[in-house]
């Protein structure tokens, strides 16, 4: 957990309620050790005072929400107001929950209890995200190795999705309507997962790399069939997709496949490849 607060002898008081219940924290005092430690670790739980630095609380979060190590984690904001509009403001900004100081650190670990639950979950699509999709990784490997099962996975990122052209609301409405297809083309034994921002992650148990290459060509043309709907219109579609069967060294397939969808997307996009 990372808990961020300029008042050392709060957050050491906070931190220290925090380590007895169970929870290991990390301490930052600005926004630029916040940074500097998501580069060095991905969290469970962030939680930030929402006048951190003085930085203005829509700055604030904006920064912390939008770096990439913190896609699916949780963001809790403590703050000194103890009016229901800055309540409102925080959660509209980004924050998963909002707790006032006044509260106490009791109340913080009862929210963050209720976020070890979610902090698995995409709020966006419902999917599951990159924490369940490593901790399923794990079951189903165990599985594949006991009973002497092949195991593939495959990502799949979504091409075009330009944040210079097209607004929150508009990528919000076409992520959630591509999570609907993926969820909608795997198998009831397959794992389906939100990795990245704009990026699907599956497992296919039982399924040799020629099953694993057959079902990243059939969601790939099932996303590019047809232009995915929004409130306003419709947007085109595509898929970079990578696919693999796990190996011995199962803990490199999902980082292998990221680095293989990238490259596809470096060369166009709209295309499917092994790894």
């Amino acid at each position: 957990m990372l808990l961020a607060d300029e008042r050392v002898d709060m957050r050491e008081t906070i931190a220290f309620h925090l380590a007895m219940a169970g929870f290991p924290v990390v301490q930052a005092g600005s926004l630029d050790a916040v940074v500097h430690e998501l580069h060095r670790g991905r969290p469970d739980v962030v939680v930030v005072a929402d006048d951190l630095g003085g930085t203005p609380v829509e700055d604030l979060l904006v920064t912390i929400t939008e770096q990439p190590e913190l896609d699916g984690v949780p963001v809790i904001t403590l703050s000194e107001d103890p009016t229901s509009g800055r309540l409102a403001a925080c959660l509209a900004l980004g924050a998963r929950d909002h707790v006032r100081r006044q509260a106490g650190a009791e109340e913080l670990i009862a929210r963050i209890d209720e976020l070890e639950f979610l902090a698995a979950i995409d709020p966006l699509t419902g999917m599951a995200n990159r924490r369940g999709v490593e901790e399923e990784l794990d079951r189903l490997v165990a599985g594949a190795i006991r009973h002497h099962l092949p195991l593939s996975a495959v990502m799949a990122r979504v091409d075009g999705l330009d944040m210079a052209t097209t607004t929150r609301r508009q990528r919000d409405a076409v992520l959630r309507e591509v999570g609907y297809l993926v969820a909608s083309a795997r198998r009831t034994d397959d794992f389906a997962a939100v990795w990245d921002r704009r990026t699907f992650a599956l497992l296919l148990p039982m399924t040799p790399l020629a099953g694993a290459n057959a079902f990243a060509g059939r969601l790939h043309a099932v996303v590019g069939a047809a232009p995915v709907r929004y409130e306003h219109g419709a947007v085109p579609v595509t898929l970079s997709c990578a696919y693999a069967q796990v190996g011995p060294d199962a803990e490199t397939v999902l980082p292998a496949l990221e680095t293989a969808v990238s490259l596809v997307q470096a060369a166009g996009g709209d295309a499917v490849t092994p790894v």
